[in-house]
């Protein structure tokens, strides 16, 4: 286990920094998050183009390990500090696990939040999508994970915590916090009882978003 606290530099209510987050979190590892908001007017301060040269979040250090980008990060940290693994084992959890976790990056994160969160919670006018696109995609995501999540497992890779679960999660409940995602999710009662589980973990109330209104029931 590391001695030092990791340095992850980021915004507390984006969802890739909170996956990271909730990672170091299940893992114990100590780290301190330095906040930063790529949104401010100008973007950020010009020092941080030397973690991320593209500008965005999360970037990270362990030592003489700077990283960016949050499935670089989860690999690093999975494969450095291997106790308190969040990965399966078996060939089948793992392509499970990196199916899901694709499926959000692809297709939840731009119709999920984007769209529905930002246009419903956020009163954007527009987003990424119209809205009822949004609102298509968004159910098909939720079909998909759970058709995916096998079948008498607690977590959507299997019988343990995975990457899949703490990816997920940040985006799940942004989109619980508008009334047709929560809506959608009660049509899918495997998912719905997920989200409450993961909402009572010590990591899932440690992490909480300045942006979340709901409480998890």
């Amino acid at each position: 286990m590391s001695d030092q606290p990791f340095d992850l530099y980021g915004f507390a209510p984006s969802v890739y920094v909170r996956s990271v987050r909730l990672a170091l979190e299940e893992k114990a590892l100590p780290y301190v998050l330095h906040e930063l908001d790529p949104f401010q007017p100008g973007g950020p301060p010009a020092w941080y183009r030397s973690l991320h040269p593209f500008g965005k979040i999360p970037s990270f250090r362990d030592g003489g390990v700077e990283l960016f980008e949050s499935d670089a990060i989860l690999r690093y940290l999975e494969a450095a500090y291997p106790e308190h693994p969040l990965t399966p084992s078996d060939p089948p959890g793992i392509a499970r696990m990196t199916q899901v976790m694709r499926i959000m990056d692809g297709y939840a994160y731009p119709a999920m939040i984007w769209t529905v969160f930002v246009m419903l919670a956020r009163d954007r006018e527009e987003g990424r999508f119209p809205l009822d696109e949004g609102l298509a995609q968004s159910r098909k995501v939720l079909d998909v994970l759970d058709r995916l999540m096998p079948q008498g497992a607690e977590f959507l890779a299997g019988t343990t915590l995975t990457l899949a679960d703490t990816h997920a999660l940040p985006m799940l409940v942004y989109f619980a916090e508008t009334a047709p995602g929560r809506a959608m999710l009660a049509e899918v009662p495997r998912l719905n009882d997920w989200l409450a589980r993961m909402r009572r973990r010590r990591s899932t109330t440690a992490t909480r978003s300045p942006l979340e209104v709901r409480e998890g029931e």
